[in-house]
């Protein structure tokens, strides 16, 4: 068992294949990860803790103790596992769940966007020439 508010009882990289794995390294190497939504968590986790520590009444009918410190013990543990991730990304893994669903034309024309393959011909010339552009003694 699990030491008391380990999150890793319940986020297991385990559980996860190598697609799945690399799709969420994607999403959390993204600068919407640390820009927008860590924030947001951190600004939950912040007013929960805020509002657990109202005694009164009111706040206790409408968010109980239990409620409160559940979702913080979730979101604490949520950000530690994306923390894990982020430490532990591989480069390969992510690259290849985010070409999976590409097609070829898509995966060239995004290495050739990246400077990673040059096209032969010029990039006004088409890589099939017309017809009648070819002399016969070519052939």
């Amino acid at each position: 068992m699990a030491a008391r508010g380990d999150f890793r009882e319940f986020f297991d990289l385990r559980k996860l294949d190598e697609r799945q794995l690399g799709q969420i390294e994607f999403v959390l190497n993204s600068p919407a990860f640390e820009d927008s939504f860590k924030p947001y968590m951190l600004g939950l986790i912040f007013s929960m803790n805020t509002m657990w520590k109202d005694r009164s009444r009111e706040r206790q009918d409408r968010y109980p103790d239990e409620f409160l410190a559940g979702g913080v013990v979730f979101a604490e543990g949520l950000l530690k596992f994306f923390s894990l991730l982020i430490h532990e990304t591989s480069i390969e893994r992510m690259h290849e769940a985010m070409v999976a669903g590409m097609s070829n034309d898509l995966i060239y024309d995004a290495k050739r966007n990246a400077g990673q393959v040059r096209p032969v011909v010029g990039i006004n010339q088409p890589a099939v020439p017309a017809e009648g552009d070819i002399p016969a003694e070519d052939y």
